[in-house]
């Protein structure tokens, strides 16, 4: 297949976008890596010559500006693979310089989710009441002035309906530490949109049509890889779990016939009661009480494809939404159902290379009725 073409832009008003040109190297990320690792923001970098920057420099990139990334490839649909907002930008000039043109001048940009901002707002010791999660979530915003939401946005979404009650708190760190408890006490994934960040229920596992991975097969939306990562998941096996809610008494489970020293995990958590937490913690220990051997990874070339669909992993076949995607993957002969976790992407004129980070249906034992994965009975959890 043809070389893929991104296109870098920025904008100060989030609706008047403009291309940055002479673009060398973009890297970006999304998501987190590991299904227990802690919520974090995405991050990119774009590298470009800036021949006429010193003479003429480009003055809206400066910290807070949007930026996007997209690819333009004629050969598909224009898709939006990455949104944030500029937080450094530095300049690397060279010799010589003649003309007003400096042959060798770089200029460098990072970026960063918008899950970001909530990390740099400070909570004030907000009195957060007890309540469901859009409650809470309508005094965030009301608070920071940002917007979160929760996903499924509306009620066509064929997820079931994300109504997670939290208990109290004192917003005594940054809104991005609440976030992140918030996510962790509900089993939540994220997603950073825009201006937006959204808060993903764990059941939203059903994309719209999303590709498959093989390590033979190319045939259109079947994609192929050509690396693949097995781990034993070591931080993925416990026999003993914790979950301190905040103001309740702490839960902790034990799997039977563990023997001592147990490999203990502990959590610290937003559930509204003991009860509550006590049930989290079953979960827990029934989802990671097992080693196991599974897919973390796999690694896909654009340029591979015989139709590029690596964009097209996601809720609404975004790229920045592809947390939570369940895709099929084949490996010699066997086909194994997964959950994206996150994605790495690193393009240049010589091509892009697209990491998928994944955990294992398995890993994801909750009932979804109706859903040939999910919707087993006796090997899934109706809730927690």
């Amino acid at each position: 297949m043809a070389l893929q073409i991104y296109e870098v832009s920025y904008s100060t008003n989030g609706s008047t976008w403009t291309a940055l040109t002479n673009v060398q190297n973009i890297n970006f990320n999304a998501g987190r890596i590991s299904q227990l690792d802690q919520i974090k923001t995405g991050t990119a970098t774009v590298e470009m010559r800036y021949p006429t920057g010193y003479a003429s420099p480009i003055t809206a990139l400066v910290s807070g500006t949007q930026l996007r990334i997209r690819n333009i490839t004629p050969s598909i649909t224009t898709k939006l693979i990455w949104t944030g907002f500029i937080s450094d930008v530095s300049a690397q000039y060279g010799i010589p310089y003649s003309g007003g043109v400096g042959q060798a001048d770089y200029l460098t940009v990072q970026a960063e989710g918008s899950f970001a901002r909530f990390g740099r707002m400070q909570g004030n010791n907000y009195a957060m009441a007890a309540g469901n999660i859009n409650t809470q979530v309508a005094s965030s915003n009301a608070q920071t002035g940002l917007t979160l939401q929760v996903q499924p946005l509306s009620t066509v979404d064929p997820t079931p309906v994300f109504n997670g009650n939290l208990g109290a708190t004192t917003v005594s760190g940054t809104w991005g530490d609440w976030v992140a408890r918030v996510c962790q006490t509900l089993n939540a994934r994220l997603w950073e949109l825009g201006n937006n960040a959204i808060i993903v229920s764990p059941f939203a596992t059903k994309a719209l049509n999303p590709p498959s991975f093989s390590d033979v097969s190319n045939v259109g939306n079947i994609q192929k890889y050509n690396q693949i990562s097995f781990d034993s998941l070591a931080d993925n096996y416990y026999t003993q779990v914790t979950v301190t809610p905040e103001g309740f008494s702490a839960a902790t489970v034990t799997q039977a016939g563990a023997t001592t020293p147990y490999r203990a995990y502990q959590t610290n958590t937003l559930n509204a009661s003991t009860s509550q937490a006590t049930d989290f913690a079953n979960y827990l220990l029934a989802n990671y009480g097992t080693a196991r051997f599974a897919i973390s990874s796999f690694t896909c070339s654009a340029e591979a494809q015989a139709q590029n669909y690596l964009d097209f992993v996601g809720w609404n076949t975004d790229l920045t939404t592809c947390a939570g995607t369940q895709v099929a993957v084949t490996f010699r002969g066997t086909t194994y159902q997964c959950l994206v976790e996150g994605v790495r992407v690193s393009a240049t004129p010589a091509g892009a290379v697209y990491t998928f980070f994944v955990s294992g249906a398995d890993l994801n034992s909750y009932l979804i009725l109706d859903n040939a994965t999910f919707g087993k009975l006796d090997s899934n959890r109706l809730a927690y």
